[in-house]
């Protein structure tokens, strides 16, 4: 099956982008989207199109994978994005060029509010840094993020030091 090119993306890798700092340069949001998949049904009446099967959505850097992809778009108008499968993934590079990734059982961007919702063994790492909550809700107006534990009861984010130049071995430059 062919590509489906699908322009109410954009707001979603931007949510994506953002979400992961802003990090991705504003060119990124400027090039094509592309959603591959293994069906796709789309309802324009309703503003609802459905991938299933093998997702995969990239726009430069960024890659989301997941096994369905639900796009809201009632009168044409991004309302909600939502990702889903055994763990919807997300990958992008910073314009530093370290990784970012994301995952997920569950990732909404809702585009009224200007939201990312992660549920269900929600990690996002940057680097060797790792986040982790049975919810993260990150809001792209206040730049806040949220996370809620689970079974676990627990939030738990994993920092790594950087490396500082006394941590170098005597004779080697940093």
């Amino acid at each position: 099956m062919p590509p489906i090119f699908l322009k109410p993306l954009a707001s979603l890798c931007l949510a994506v982008t953002l979400l992961t700092g802003g990090w991705a340069g504003a060119m990124e949001r400027n090039l094509p989207i592309r959603i591959q998949s293994d069906t796709a049904v789309l309802d324009d009446q309703r503003g609802v199109s459905v991938y299933r099967g093998n997702v995969v959505v990239t726009q430069g850097e960024l890659e989301i994978r997941s096994d369905i992809l639900t796009v809201y778009t009632p009168g044409r108008a991004l309302q909600r994005m939502e990702a889903e499968g055994s763990l919807a993934q997300l990958r992008t590079v910073t314009e530093d060029g370290r990784e970012v990734r994301a995952e997920a059982r569950h990732m909404e961007y809702q585009a009224v509010e200007r939201r990312m919702v992660l549920t269900r063994e929600a990690r996002i790492w940057q680097a060797q840094d790792e986040f982790r909550g049975e919810r993260i809700v990150y809001d792209l107006e206040k730049e806040t993020l949220d996370a809620v534990a689970g079974e676990s009861g627990r939030v738990e984010v994993i920092l790594t030091p950087a490396e500082s130049p006394r941590d170098t071995p005597a004779g080697e430059t940093p």
